[in-house]
């Protein structure tokens, strides 16, 4: 199911649990690891740009001792991040995972987009390359990514642990679908035990998307766990995964627009900065 997982890493210390995860991953699953080290073009000229003619050899407002240092910082980048994708590849050649790495330079989110169209599955830390979480409103890197990857994002918080339980949080929805498949396949690999979450919010009758989901179960021939609760969703994941000691936690993807998610909350935001393990936001490239 993941044959190529990509692993952003800019040498913070929540990328580096994010690259262990990968690694375990990669070694249940055979699949190849793509390391990625972007340099943030932002990071290397805002704090020397006045105008962009202080850079310019042909304007009379040209500093060379500004574009030294410019010069300075990106070589920095690049020695940081040489030694970033040299370290990661250790380590997953040490783990018997097949790599391949790359230095980029440019827009963090928009490079990671672009290397996503090529791979099944992103790993991250949860706080992200380029930032901290900073809400549905005001965006990160993270977020952005989380957002608009055409492919399931995992979002860790801590060095991978035994994965014994998993809960898929589902709705009936399409994408809540790929969670269950995706859950379906982790389980079924390593006999791990299941837990299917539905949330009654009174929104909608959710009863029959909680049978469809263990039916869906049962043809896998797995003996999946039924839960059906009512209350707010977000909570409801959070509550089962504490009391059942769950590992990791999958769900589906945003189903609604970044405007509306800003103003109503998102469970999925919610789920994400809350969460005491790692968590799966699901979508598959169709």
């Amino acid at each position: 199911m993941f044959d190529r997982i990509l692993i952003p890493i800019d040498n913070s210390s929540e990328s580096w649990v994010a690259a262990h995860h990968a690694i375990a991953i990669a070694q249940e699953e055979g699949a190849r690891l793509i390391g990625l080290f972007i340099a943030e073009e932002k990071i290397i000229s805002a704090p020397f740009l006045t105008s962009v003619d202080v850079m310019d050899p042909l304007s009379p407002s040209y500093d060379p001792m500004l574009m030294k240092q410019t010069e300075f910082l990106r070589e920095q980048l690049r020695e940081l991040g040489e030694k970033a994708l040299r370290d990661l590849r250790q380590q997953a050649t040490t783990a018997g995972v097949e790599i391949e790495t790359y230095f980029e330079s440019g827009v963090v989110f928009e490079i990671i987009l672009e290397y996503a169209r090529e791979v099944d599955l992103i790993v991250m830390g949860r706080r992200g390359v380029g930032g901290k979480w900073l809400g549905p409103l005001f965006g990160s890197t993270f977020e952005a990514v989380v957002r608009q990857a055409p492919c399931p994002v995992l979002a860790t918080v801590s060095d991978p642990r035994p994965l014994h339980t998993m809960l898929v949080a589902y709705d009936g929805s399409d994408r809540a679908k790929d969670a269950l498949e995706i859950g379906l396949h982790m389980a079924l690999e390593r006999d791990r035990r299941l837990i299917l979450l539905t949330v009654d919010d009174g929104k909608e009758d959710r009863a029959a998307a909680s049978f469809e989901a263990a039916a869906m179960a049962r043809e896998q021939g797995i003996a999946a766990e039924r839960r059906f609760v009512k209350g707010h969703v977000a909570e409801q994941i959070l509550k089962v995964t504490a009391e059942e000691d769950v590992d990791l936690i999958l769900l589906g993807a945003y189903g609604h627009s970044r405007f509306l998610s800003a103003i109503l909350g998102s469970t999925v935001d919610d789920v994400i900065h809350k969460a005491p393990v790692p968590v799966m936001v699901c979508q598959r490239q169709k």
